[in-house]
């Protein structure tokens, strides 16, 4: 929430700098709107969304006749709000900029675009809701669970861990200290590791009396100036619902914003998909349809009531669900984000705790989510499922690229829609491995279909075709129509393998049976069987040293159990 307060206020301030006489009262307006509007308006959602999910949770242990439910963990889309801040927002403030509008009016403009943005999304987002079911049937489990390794390897794992060598004197103690804990058995109970780690991070930091960042001439914490300066933001904000103006524009804010509001509303369900998938994965039977409909109908909400951030469930289920997280976790969240929300304290959180006293832990869920997955998926798909790595890894690149030079071509292509080229790619490189030549065809038409709208590969869609071939100075190789051909010849390819494989030819082997037999199961009965492979062999171990840092009765596993799957690990290791 803090980066994306600095986004905001970034991107509304730059095109207006020159215009204002006087700077610091234009920084005082954006400053009063994010505070004002922006944040307040997701108190609505946050409360709407936490005791929606609690409810479906409660229901699900009345369903299942046991306890041991843990909440979908839900909260503001952080991918999909950034490429809104810095596709959308910041757009709509350079262009109020350009027409000579007043810098008070731009503002406005600015944000209410955001607002009508995010409305419009979560709209396309819950009609992409009523597929999600079907995705699964047809995905391939791996495809889906690389999708979310994919943002903890890179959002939740490399950039974490680079904000702790970022100073690396003040931020190795606390990565040592989440290592030794979370991995290396070290009890902590009765205090969260969590609530440790951030401790450790807070001394170090403080003692340093630099402040943070380190060499900064206006530090954003670690000194007294800027605790003081954080608590000037203390006050009470309450929500307010968009006004007609708003309304009237979304004609306009659709048009001209059709490119980023399509892909990133598509992305953001299948990012929920991903997510409520990796639930089944250790038992917590959430329906589908009903979850990405609710998390496009809050997205509706957060945009009513003058957020223009999304909000859907994300990452880290499982994990939560280990450490013992339940139902009381998710009214916990929402109440703290609510107060810090309603008074304007999001500031002192950053004045009080270093980046590198948080980033360990957010590093942890990043390594377990990756641990889940590869747990998960069948080692003859690893080679597949590394594939789906790339195109994470390209798009965080991405993301931190200057403007100028321009990233390379294929860096690019890589990155634009990654969530939906992981899926793609994975899905084609297990039925490859399982030589279902039928499957990685119908992939690779899929590819074709949604790369050819510009929904993939694309720095933004086109609906018109109108850059079907490329733009002014771009090569076909780059363009949505040469990907959509390279996709055609693969589908080509597996069509010819399969034809010649029906011709009786010997060198090309059959399909592997046990593929034919899994795929014809429903999607239930596949997360049973994951169940059963997250909980043994290397889960075991993880899962203990979890458990260690806190009192039986809290996670929901007797001590017994979970030492006995450490055992049966050491003895398949043996």
């Amino acid at each position: 929430m803090v980066g994306l307060i600095g986004a905001m206020t970034k991107v509304m301030f730059s095109p207006f700098k020159d215009a204002a006489s006087d700077p610091h009262q234009l920084n005082e307006f954006i400053i009063e709107v994010i505070y004002g509007k922006v944040i307040p308006g997701m108190c609505i959602t946050m409360i709407f969304g936490n005791f929606y999910y609690a409810w479906m949770a409660v229901r699900l242990m009345r369903k299942e006749g046991h306890t041991n439910v843990c909440t979908l963990p839900y909260g503001i889309n952080t991918p999909a709000a950034f490429a809104f801040v810095f596709s959308i927002v910041a757009k709509a403030a350079e262009a109020a900029a350009s027409d000579g509008m007043d810098w008070k009016d731009g503002v406005m403009q600015a944000w209410r675009v955001g607002c009508v943005a995010n409305l419009v999304s979560g709209a396309i987002a819950t009609l992409c809701g009523f597929a999600g079911p079907l995705i699964v049937r047809v995905a391939p489990q791996a495809s889906l669970m690389m999708a979310l390794a994919g943002l903890g390897f890179t959002w939740l794992g490399l950039a974490q861990i680079i904000e702790v060598f970022k100073a690396g004197h003040l931020g190795l103690l606390p990565l040592g200290v989440a290592l030794v804990c979370f991995f290396g058995d070290v009890k902590t109970s009765p205090m969260p590791t969590a609530i440790v780690v951030m401790i450790v991070g807070c001394i170090t930091g403080w003692l340093s009396c630099e402040g943070w960042p380190e060499g900064s001439a206006h530090p954003v914490g670690g000194t007294a100036e800027a605790v003081s300066e954080a608590f000037t933001h203390f006050g009470f904000y309450s929500p307010s619902f968009l006004d007609g103006k708003s309304f009237a524009s979304i004609p306009e804010v659709l048009l001209e914003n059709i490119a980023v509001i399509l892909p990133v509303a598509f992305v953001g369900a299948v990012n929920t998909l991903v997510s409520v998938y990796a639930a089944h994965s250790v038992g917590d039977m959430y329906p589908i349809r009903e979850c990405l409909v609710v998390d496009g109908l809050t997205t509706i909400v957060a945009g009513l009531f003058g957020s223009p951030f999304g909000t859907c469930v994300y990452c880290g289920q499982p994990q939560f669900k280990a450490q013992g997280g339940m139902i009381y976790y998710s009214f916990l969240n929402c109440f703290a984000f609510c107060f810090l929300a309603s008074t304007g304290l999001f500031a002192a959180i950053n004045a009080f705790i270093p980046p590198w006293g948080i980033a360990p832990i957010i590093l942890f869920v990043g390594l377990a989510i990756c641990q889940d997955a590869f747990d998960i998926i069948k080692a003859r798909h690893l080679p597949a499922a590394m594939i789906g790595l790339f195109p994470a890894v390209a798009d965080w690149i991405l993301s931190i690229w200057p403007h100028d030079p321009k990233p390379p071509a294929g860096l690019a292509a890589l990155a634009h829609g990654s969530l939906l080229v992981c899926i793609a790619w994975v899905a084609i490189g297990v039925f490859i491995i399982d030589r279902n030549y039928m499957k990685a065809a119908i992939w690779a038409l899929v590819a074709m279909f949604i790369s050819g709208f510009g929904l993939m590969h694309a720095e933004s869609a086109d609906l018109t075709f109108k850059t079907f071939l490329g733009k002014e100075g771009q090569t076909l190789g780059t363009a949505a129509g040469g990907y959509a051909m390279g996709y055609a010849t693969l589908a080509g390819l597996f069509g010819i393998l399969l034809i010649l494989r029906r011709l009786g030819f010997s060198r090309i082997p059959p399909i592997r049976v046990e593929e034919k037999e899994e795929m014809a199961k429903a999607p239930e009965e596949e997360a049973e069987e994951m169940v059963e492979r997250v909980t043994s062999v290397q889960h075991g171990h993880v899962r203990q040293s979890l458990f260690d840092n806190m009192p039986p009765d809290q996670h929901g596993f007797q001590q017994g159990e979970v030492a006995s799957e450490s055992d049966e690990s050491e003895d398949s290791a043996a």
